[in-house]
Order: C-alpha cells, then sequence, then structure tokens
C-alpha cells in the first residue's frame, strides 16, 4: 500500500519545504536508512584510519614505556656533558631498488638507503646540538648484506666510503670513532690481508681527526695496518678503544690464524689500558654477549666470541675495571645489556639495534651521556637514549621519517648513571624486587619492538641478562627449572 500524499496530509507549503527532497517525490537518495549506512561507513572508514595511525604512531610507542616529542621531554642534557651519538649496522645499499622498490626512505627487509641515512644523521645532528664535547661511535657493518657465494669486495669499500661521506657532509666539525664490522670486509667472516687496512685507514684516520678534538698516539697508523684496531683520547676526557672483534669471531674459519692476531690483539688492549690515565670507552662490532635472537627464536646459545677469547679479555677487563666506564657493540641488531658479576668485579656491555631494516626492526640509533658523577668527580657513563622511527609508518604514508625516544636504560632501572655495580644490582631486581616484573616488561619492549614477542619469562631474560657465556646461561636456566640443553649449540 502506497502512503499518504501531501495532499491527503493537507499541508501547506511551508510545511511541505521542511520534509526531506525524497519525500517531495524527487531522486530517492537520502532517505533515513541510506543516510544511516553512508554515515556510519564514514565513521568506520575514519576509526579504522585512525585506530591504524593512533596504533603504529604514538600508541605503541607509549604502551611500552616511550615518550615521543610531543609528550614530556625525556632526552635532557647539559652544554656539560659529553653527548656521544651511536649508529651501528648501517648496511648502506648503494643501489637498493631492485629490493625497495621506489621506497626512498627503505623498507622491512632491505638494507639501509641512502635516504634514511641521511634523515637519521639529520636527527642525531640536532640533538647533539648544544654540547661542545660531542662525537660519534660507529659500531661496525657500515656496508651492506651480501650473498657469500657472490662477494663483491669493491661493492662492500664502495658502500663503506659513502657511509662516511655522510658522516663528513653532516657532521663537518664533530670526530666519528668507527669500528670494522663483518660485513665491512673483503670476504664475509675473515682475517683480511694488510692491503684492506690500507683501504680503509684513510676514512678511518680523517674521520678521527675531524673538528681537531681527538689525539692520535704515534703508533696509530702501525697498529691499524696490523690488526684494524686502535685507541684515540677525544677532548682529554675520555679514550676510545676500537677492537676489531672479526678477530675473535666464533665464525672465523682459520682458527690457527685467527689466534695469531687475536693474541696479539688482547696484548695490545692489555698494554693500552694499563698506560691509561683517564678514563676508557671499549667499542667493537660483535658484542660480548650471547645472541638473544639466537636463544629466543632458534633455542640456541650462540656467542659472538670464541670463549678462549672471552675469557682472556675478562681478565684483561677484571684488571683494568676501574678505568672503564661504558662498552658498546653493534651486530645483533638490537637493543639490550649484560651485566655479570666474575670475582666480585661487575661488567656490563651494551648492544645496539641496526640502522638497517633488514630483520624487520625499527632503524635506530642511540645517544650516550657521559659526564661527572658527584660526590668524587669521576666521569661516568650518565645515560644511554635510544630514537628510532616506525618506518612501516612512515612508509604507507609516504613521509620523510620522524624520530621518538624510547626511555632511557637509566629511566627505565631507575638509576642516576649506568656504572656496573648499580646496573648489576638493579637487574637482580628482575626476579626479586616488587618492580621487578615492571622492569622486565620495560626491557623487554624496549629491546624486541614491534619485531616479535617471544615466549620469554622473567627468569629466561634475567639469566641471558647476568650471563655472558654459554655454560653460564646453561647453569642459570637449569636452576629455575628449564632444560639447558636445547641452548647448546656453539661454545
Amino acid at each position: 500500500m502506497s502512503g499518504p500524499t501531501y495532499q491527503q496530509l493537507d499541508m501547506d507549503e511551508t510545511e511541505k519545504d521542511k520534509l526531506l527532497p525524497s519525500e517531495k517525490g524527487g531522486v530517492q537518495c537520502c532517505t533515513p536508512t541510506r543516510f544511516t549506512i553512508a554515515t556510519l561507513s564514514g565513521l568506520v572508514c575514519l576509526l579504522t584510519a585512525a585506530l591504524f595511525c593512533l596504533i603504529r604512531y604514538p600508541v605503541a610507542p607509549r604502551s611500552i614505556g616511550n615518550i615521543g616529542r610531543t609528550g614530556s621531554i625525556v632526552f635532557q642534557k647539559s652544554s656539560e656533558d659529553t653527548l656521544m651519538g651511536l649508529i651501528s649496522d648501517i648496511h648502506l645499499d648503494p643501489s637498493p631498488r631492485d629490493c625497495v622498490g621506489n621506497s626512498k626512505y627503505g623498507v622491512f627487509g632491505c638494507d639501509s638507503t641512502l635516504g634514511l641515512l641521511n634523515v637519521t644523521l639529520e636527527d642525531m645532528a640536532r640533538n647533539l646540538q648544544g654540547s661542545e664535547d660531542r662525537a660519534l661511535l660507529m659500531l661496525g657493518d657500515a656496508a651492506l648484506h651480501q650473498a657469500e657465494a657472490s662477494w663483491d669486495s669493491s661493492v662492500t669499500l664502495a658502500s663503506i666510503v659513502t657511509v662516511f661521506e655522510q658522516f663528513e657532509h653532516h657532521f663537518p666539525e664533530t670526530p666519528v670513532f668507527p669500528t670494522i664490522g663483518n660485513n665491512d670486509l673483503p670476504t664475509h667472516n675473515s682475517i683480511p690481508e694488510i692491503s684492506w687496512y690500507s683501504s680503509l685507514l684513510r676514512y678511518f684516520e680523517e674521520s678521527l681527526r675531524r673538528g681537531g678534538r681527538v689525539s692520535l698516539p704515534s703508533n696509530f697508523r702501525e697498529i691499524f695496518m696490523y690488526g684494524g684496531y686502535y685507541s684515540a683520547t677525544f677532548a682529554d676526557k675520555l679514550t676510545v678503544i676500537s677492537l676489531n672483534t672479526n678477530l675473535f669471531s666464533a665464525k672465523v674459519p682459520d682458527r690457527n690464524t685467527q689466534k695469531g692476531y687475536a693474541v696479539s690483539h688482547l696484548q695490545w688492549l692489555n698494554e693500552t689500558l694499563g698506560s691509561l690515565a683517564g678514563e676508557a670507552v671499549i667499542i667493537g662490532h660483535h658484542p660480548l654477549t650471547l645472541s638473544l635472537y639466537g636463544l629466543y627464536q632458534k633455542q640456541a646459545g650462540q656467542a659472538s666470541w670464541r670463549l678462549e677469547f672471552f675469557e682472556i679479555f675478562r681478565e684483561i677487563f677484571n684488571q683494568h675495571h676501574g678505568k672503564i666506564v661504558g662498552m658498546f657493540f653493534g651486530h645483533e641488531h638490537q637493543d639490550t645489556f649484560v651485566v655479570e658479576r666474575n670475582s666480585g668485579v661487575d661488567m656490563a656491555s651494551f648492544t645496539f639495534p641496526s640502522l638497517s631494516p633488514i630483520y624487520s626492526g625499527q632503524p635506530s640509533y642511540g645517544i650516550a651521556k657521559f659526564g661527572e658523577s658527584e660526590p668524587n668527580g669521576e666521569r661516568k657513563l650518565k645515560d644511554i637514549f635510544t630514537f628510532h622511527t616506525w618506518l612501516d609508518y612512515y612508509t604507507v604514508l609516504d613521509r620523510k621519517p620522524e624520530f621518538l625516544t624510547y626511555r632511557s636504560f637509566g629511566q627505565i632501572l631507575a638509576v642516576k648513571d649506568l656504572s656496573f655495580d648499580k646496573m648489576f644490582k638493579k637487574t637482580e631486581l628482575i626476579i626479586e624486587g616488587s618492580d621487578g616484573l615492571k622492569t622486565f616488561i620495560a626491557l623487554k619492549g624496549k629491546i624486541y619492538q614491534e619485531r616479535y614477542v617471544p615466549k620469554l619469562s622473567p627468569h629466561l631474560f634475567y639469566c641471558y641478562t647476568t650471563n655472558f657465556t654459554i655454560a653460564a646461561f646453561v647453569q642459570c636456566v637449569e636452576k629455575f627449572g628449564y632444560s639447558g640443553k636445547p641452548f647448546i649449540v656453539n661454545s
């Protein structure tokens, strides 16, 4: 049955004008039902877009304890602080188009583009402004990943040279302390010939001398040409000791050749620390720690260093630990630390995340803040901040990436400085203190970002964070009722 006509309702013209067009007999485009559906559809689209942005951008970082530029100021600095930018595993691909397509800043699963490196160095330069004492620590693997079967040393060198050119462009008056990674070699996991170190010497030395704040020992070139390592003092305050950890790597096949170079390297380290009057920072590529990825993704205990070299290193550290204020490494593409008490001496080592997004990690860099502590005035590592960009978010929007800062290790552990003894006491609280679970969750979120959420208990995480060797880790996990057998693979 049809509805009543206007005549039947006996409405006047004024009342008719108040009706919807469809009720006047026009085109039925906006009936109440269709209007409701269109409105709901629009709201759903808006909510979906909003949820995507919130989850991917500001909420995700904050949900694991991160605060962006729009939140409270987290990264505070003083003109009296010594600031050292930290960047690791750049893995610059000079010709990335086959992998990233038209994406200027790169995509997950590929190495870094020049655009990503530039926007990162721009942000780092901005955050290092305001400090008279500033430098960069480059923790190895400037070069891209290559398949071992088709390794091309000329491509490796071209990648390294481009990275150093960008350092010079963005930091014309700031020294850079580089170290050699396992991809910065003429062939993978090799002991290079002197000619390879000779090709790197110019770029290493120029980057160190930039700004005129670094003093080099008289035998700098001789030492570097022999083994690719060196020491250099920044602003008469901190000596940076750059290790060539390739000489200690568990993956070098020629053990006989490796041992001779490794022993010489460790003897040099002992002598360098012994003659040092002030404080030292040790940098390298392969971390002292076990592989966190290997432990929790492959259930495999993987050590980057051969055990015999690590044990000698630890003896040297125990002898000179009072002079060492920080140890920084890369290679693992993760943001973590391990602290262990051995023979009454606490030793802590920090491992930094990568710039390269090849393993689906958000591109990152760090800033370490050094300063004098009260009341004795010793120079200490005050804190470490990590900055990251949500690459997948900006890739979708086709926008220039911006960087956020994670909560620092000092903020998570609630310590005024990252001295090794304080860190060990705080790490013990992961399984003992009332705030242990909160600390565990914050550290887990900081380390893993969004890549994967492994089935990781506080006890397993505690055992990783307080043990450097496979044997010590296995002993720890067995104490808590876990089987150590799955973790024994590479000693």
